[in-house]
């Protein structure tokens, strides 16, 4: 038989798809291999016909007498991926699982290109990319409560590709960086960079102020808006000017507006940054009235007029630091005539590393009128006296009627009477965070602030983390005042009866209540209560003994399960690190009867649930069959005891749930004593 015939018959078994019309010089050619030949053999003769022609030629591989023709295929599909640049402009006429084929082996150039035809087709390429960033990632691991379901992948990806190449080194083992050159793969992605994270690289840093880099600095310019620089100290170390201009040009001509420093900022570079970046500067309205101050009711007058800046010495720049000064310099960019403009900063997180950059802050505070958000991270204590000093520039801030400022986030603050304190400063507030370290002195502990008469704040969503001792009476007031609250996070608090009341009746529209390390095993009647007039989407009880004193502990599951499917609007349920065990399998009856729960997020992780008990909740909810697919959290349970059993309830589960679990193993740690702790 000749090979035409050979080719002709091949072409009459072939796949529906292969038969697809293309454009003339695209074509479809089969090859049939000798028994006798080697891979290596048909690879070669696969090289020559491929090179033979003056246009790509896809390839189907048949193989007579030999069972298995996959991986000459998959050689055949690289071969393709690696000439894609012929293709691509007839991607759109090559057969849905052609494409679905080739996709996984084309570098992110193409992948990037082809993306939109593949699309038309109803082909997403987002598990590519999630791929892509695995390998990327070494310290990934998957967890979903740390993957949004609409992550963009590719955004992701190609964000990290930019920093490996310009500033560390990138391996080259992956397909998906094929044929691509540094410059070219630098070209390609900093478009998608967002967030530019400057690591202690110098000298990569100062390249970018360089000439061939600069096309690359102006593609930052537009598209970051946000800049970490995770050691300023060290930046600074080596080619100080070079990283200023770098960090002007991003600041003041690009669109940054949030900036995060880590590991020390020092206080010099604390004030170059916010020197011309506070927004335009409205006149300080203060009042003379005596403020009673918040510790112990001594009175504190406030002067008149500007807050005293920082002294010269501190905020005065250093002529060739200044950024007009450096733009001209490197003239490139402007002339030595032009104006820079001066940017702003909306977002400042940072850490706290001593009191004179707390100072700093404390002292340009009132000013800054564009900023919306403040997270301070301390790795010290932060006394009364600082916090206070930190606390009158809030109120002279807020004072202003240009404030801005609606997110405050504080960490490692010494006392409790500092939530109210913040709050009355600051009673336009919408989002306030703080962990608060109660004095080793309990003789230390100050006298509670109150709340003015027919005070009401803003808040619409507060967390507060206690390290030791505090009750929920230091900020209960702070719940009566704030009708607008959607948002309540505690960490380490003791409640009282009080609490859940006050909830109920003072914060109607609260949707989110989240609380960690609290004994709720007192407070049975007061949670129902709550619950009945509840609005909430999301409830969490993360390590609150919730069973710990029941006798029967279906005594509170029973009416917890109906009072949770009477709350229409409910989304998620997080019951983790509260010794449920054999009592999880209540839980399943969240979606019997006739008025089942809506809940789409149900996390029993810790709970000490044995297979066992995991299957026979398994056959309840294949009996009850949810409405909605469910995500169900099951890891760091101890179900590896017995692996078959596991293995029946996971398949009985799989249609109705997305299952995350783990390979944790029980029997060889501690775990299933920390568990149930």
């Amino acid at each position: 038989m000749h090979l035409n015939e050979i080719i002709s018959s091949l072409s009459r078994q072939a796949p529906p798809e292969a038969t697809t019309t293309f454009q003339s010089d695209i074509s479809f050619q089969y090859i049939l291999f000798p028994k006798h030949m080697t891979e290596a053999q048909q690879l070669k003769c696969f090289d020559h016909t491929l090179g033979s022609k003056k246009t790509l030629q896809l390839v189907f591989c048949a193989k007579m007498g030999i069972p298995d023709g996959s991986s000459l295929v998959q050689m055949c599909i690289v071969k393709v991926a690696q000439n894609i640049d012929v293709l691509e402009r007839k991607v759109l006429n090559l057969p849905v699982s052609l494409l679905k084929d080739l996709m996984p082996h084309l570098n992110v150039y193409y992948l990037d290109r082809i993306e939109t035809a593949a699309a038309t087709k109803g082909i997403s390429t987002s598990v590519i990319w999630a791929k892509i960033w695995r390998d990327l990632d070494q310290t990934w691991r998957w967890r979903a409560k740390s993957a949004p379901p609409n992550q963009d992948w590719k955004q992701r990806c190609l964000e990290r590709l930019f920093h490996m190449v310009m500033f560390t080194q990138v391996r080259r083992g992956g397909s998906y960086l094929s044929n691509l050159s540094d410059s070219s793969i630098l070209s390609m992605t900093v478009k998608h960079v967002r967030v530019l994270s400057l690591h202690t690289s110098t000298k990569n840093i100062c390249r970018l102020a360089s000439r061939d880099l600069r096309p690359i600095l102006s593609t930052l310019e537009k598209g970051v808006t946000s800049l970490k620089l995770l050691d300023a100290k060290a930046l600074f170390k080596h080619g100080r000017k070079y990283v200023l201009f770098v960090l002007h040009r991003l600041l003041d001509h690009g669109s940054v507006r949030e900036v995060v420093l880590r590991r020390n900022p020092d206080s010099s570079f604390l004030s170059w940054l916010m020197s011309r970046r506070r927004g335009p500067q409205g006149g300080l309205s203060v009042s003379t009235a005596p403020e009673t101050s918040q510790a112990d009711g001594h009175r504190s007058v406030v002067d008149d007029g500007e807050l005293e800046e920082p002294s010269a010495k501190r905020l005065a720049l250093d002529m060739e630091e200044n950024p007009e000064v450096l733009c001209s310099e490197f003239s490139s960019f402007s002339s030595s005539a032009d104006h820079c403009p001066e940017g702003q900063i909306h977002s400042l997180d940072f850490e706290v590393s001593k009191c004179e950059i707390l100072t700093t802050v404390s002292h340009i505070l009132p000013t800054w009128l564009c900023l919306r958000t403040l997270h301070l991270h301390s790795d010290w204590l932060i006394h009364e006296e600082e916090m206070s000093v930190l606390v009158e520039s809030l109120r002279r801030l807020f004072l202003n009627p240009g404030c801005s400022l609606t997110d405050i986030s504080i960490s490692h603050i010494c006392g409790h009477t500092h939530l109210i304190s913040v709050l009355r400063a600051c009673p336009t507030l919408l989002s306030l965070s703080l962990e608060i370290c109660p004095p080793a002195d309990r003789n230390a502990w100050r006298h509670q602030p109150h709340f003015t008469e027919n005070k009401v704040l803003c808040l619409e969503k507060l967390s507060v983390k206690s390290t030791g001792p505090m009750t929920v009476k230091c900020f209960l007031p702070a719940l009566t005042w704030a009708p607008k609250l959607n948002s309540l996070h505690m960490t380490g608090i003791h409640l009282s009866r009080q609490f859940f009341h006050t909830l109920a009746g003072s914060n109607p529209l609260l949707k989110v209540l989240k609380l960690e390390d609290i004994n709720l095993a007192d407070y049975h009647q007061e949670i129902l209560h709550f619950l009945e007039y509840s609005v909430l989407e999301e409830l969490s009880l993360k390590d609150c003994r919730l069973l710990d004193k029941c006798t029967v502990k279906k005594d509170f599951l029973v009416p917890f399960v109906e009072a949770l499917k009477g709350i229409s609007s409910l989304q998620s349920l997080m019951l983790a690190q509260n010794r449920l065990a054999t009592s999880a399998i209540e839980i399943a009856n969240l979606f019997s009867g006739c008025n089942p729960s809506k809940i789409t997020k149900l996390d029993l992780s810790s709970n000490f649930i044995l297979p066992a008990e995991l299957l026979e909740f398994a056959q309840l909810l294949e009996t009850f069959r949810p409405v909605q697919r469910l995500t169900l959290d099951l890891r760091f349970n101890p179900l590896d005891r017995d692996p078959e059993v596991k293995g029946q309830a996971l398949r009985k589960l799989i249609p109705y749930c997305n299952i995350l679990t783990d390979d944790w193993d029980s029997r060889s740690t501690m775990a299933d004593h920390v568990s149930v702790m």
